[in-house]
């Protein structure tokens, strides 16, 4: 992997075939991946918090201005985590394309109590069931 190209982990409207996933063009796909966490319905779409639980998305290999597009989509607002809606943090994958690895995710930073919980993790079963 080149040093201008970095891993991202992708679990909702970012998803091939989804609503955003148009945002995604220009990255390769390198496949199904799980990561742990909670998804929460939030919506019109998804937020993934740390928890127990899994996962299901897609890792993408993105260079550094497709991450800053997408930080903007996220509403992540650079070195302002409170004001921001997602935030961009670093998560293992667990299972399927990288295991093992280290990749970016948009985390949702804010609270889900509202919101119901996606028990099987998977927004694209979840949306299209």
């Amino acid at each position: 992997m080149s040093e201008h190209t970095q891993l991202l982990f992708v679990y909702g409207t970012l998803l091939s075939g989804l609503r955003l996933h148009h945002a995604m063009q220009g990255a390769i796909n390198l496949g199904a991946a799980r990561v742990q966490g909670r998804l929460y319905d939030l919506g019109t779409y998804p937020g993934l918090v740390w928890g127990e639980g899994e996962v299901s998305g897609e890792v993408y290999r993105v260079d550094a201005a497709h991450l800053e597009r997408l930080d903007l989509i996220e509403e992540m607002i650079p070195n302002d985590p409170h004001s921001s809606l997602y935030w961009r943090e670093q998560v293992e994958v667990l299972t399927g394309a990288c295991a093992g690895q280290v990749v970016w995710t948009y985390r949702y930073n804010r609270a889900v109590d509202e919101h119901a919980l996606i028990a099987h993790g998977d927004y694209r079963r979840h949306v299209l069931a």
